[in-house]
């Protein structure tokens, strides 16, 4: 594994246990290993059964994208690309690896980063709506900067949603930036004689555009894949609540909007598995319902479900794959 991913997962884990311990601090860092011992962990794996519903349902929405392909493959290009996307930044690392192995199964990379892209674009748009939700309830039943929070979310990741549209629309624009991007690579040193391949990389974004225009077209489908992706989404929200459950919080609406605010907010934090920010915004959120030793036990017990579980299975798939490729 790269160094860049090694330390994402040391950065990860440092800033959760940084926040845990500055957060025990307050009441004893023995309460707060004293509170594990009080949890129904029966939640924790219910939890981590809700995550793995995650990880099934978008490799439905893979299958569904690449008729031909197994949903074993599917499932096995979801594990990999979640890996890579919570070690990396604003989670980018994913896509591109997802894309990277779909093409070597036979599939045109053009047709794999359109529908890679389209999957994208979709739980992108329906992040927006829920979180356009979770605005409402929050201008209503929690404090401005929350509010402001959950906005600001909302909109940096409505984004994306714009640039991939601005690039199926404008053709000549999604080449000249491909070729940016290409020339950028050359200048670093990772890509060598990049002019034998110009019209070829043109190719494969026309093809991604069209693929990509293609697939719009197809309103049953766009509906199927975004229930599931609503469904999708959910099951990263929910799960908090469900880690509460286990030191008996009710699953209420307003514990479930919190996670919701929660979930898209530290979505922006630019760090690999949004970590620090995750807990931090985990702190603010919640401390006025919790005392400070189950802030900090909860906050472990969600990482690990939500975080260091994927990574853990994640990294057993990319391993296993490496060693098939390699024998």
């Amino acid at each position: 594994m790269k160094k860049k991913y090694i330390f994402g997962f040391l950065f990860a884990f440092v800033a959760t246990l940084t926040v845990f311990i500055l957060i025990s601090g307050i009441k004893g860092f023995t309460s707060s290993i004293q509170s594990f011992l009080g949890y129904n962990y029966l939640f924790l794996f219910l939890g981590l059964f809700i995550i793995t519903i995650k990880w099934i349902i978008e490799s439905l929405i893979i299958k569904f994208l690449l008729n031909r392909m197994s949903f074993k493959h599917s499932l096995k290009f979801t594990l990999i690309g979640q890996f890579y996307s919570y070690l990396t930044p604003f989670y980018t690392g994913g896509q591109p690896f997802q894309i990277l192995y779909i093409s070597k199964y036979g599939i045109d990379p053009g047709q794999a980063t359109a529908m890679i892209l389209f999957k994208t674009f979709i739980f992108q748009i329906n992040m927006a709506f829920l979180g356009l939700i979770a605005v409402i309830y929050s201008i209503y039943h929690f404090s401005y900067g929350v509010t402001l929070g959950i906005t600001l979310g909302i909109l940096l990741n409505s984004l994306a949603i714009f640039l991939i549209l601005f690039y199926v629309i404008n053709q000549k624009a999604a080449i000249n930036t491909t070729l940016f991007f290409v020339k950028f690579l050359k200048k670093v040193g990772l890509l060598k004689n990049p002019e034998k391949h110009i019209d070829e990389i043109i190719f494969k974004v026309k093809t991604f555009i069209d693929v990509f225009k293609m697939e719009s077209r197809k309103v049953l489908k766009i509906v199927l894949i975004f229930i599931l992706s609503v469904i999708q989404f959910s099951c990263s929200f929910l799960v908090l609540p469900v880690i509460l459950k286990g030191f008996g919080k009710d699953l209420t609406l307003k514990i479930v909007f919190k996670s919701l605010i929660t979930q898209v907010t530290s979505s922006i934090i630019p760090t690999p598995g949004t970590s620090g920010g995750a807990e931090s915004i985990f702190y603010l959120l919640f401390s006025d319902i919790l005392t400070p030793e189950r802030v900090s036990s909860t906050i472990v017990l969600w990482r690990l479900t939500t975080y260091y579980y994927v990574l853990l299975i994640g990294g057993i798939v990319v391993l296993l794959n490496h060693k098939y490729k390699k024998s």
